[in-house]
């Protein structure tokens, strides 16, 4: 799990990298298109993000019913 939690920071730092110029962009020329490795490199770190969550998620409510089920 910890190793899951370390894929989720690091896939956090990259996504950030990726918005906050296209958004510093926008906003400094309205005429700005985003390019579209960045829509999909966005969309698949948001997707590696989210999955990272749910599993860990999943795995802790599994930890949970273990520690409840020996006491």
């Amino acid at each position: 799990m910890k190793k899951l939690s370390y894929l989720r920071l690091f896939s956090c730092l990259p996504l950030i990298a990726v918005i906050i110029p296209d958004v510093t962009e926008t906003f400094i020329n309205p005429g700005f298109k985003l390019p579209f490795f960045h829509v999909m490199a966005g969309a698949a770190l948001a997707t590696i993000i989210g999955t990272c969550t749910l599993i860990i998620r999943y795995q802790k409510k599994q930890e949970l019913k273990l520690q409840y089920q020996h006491s």
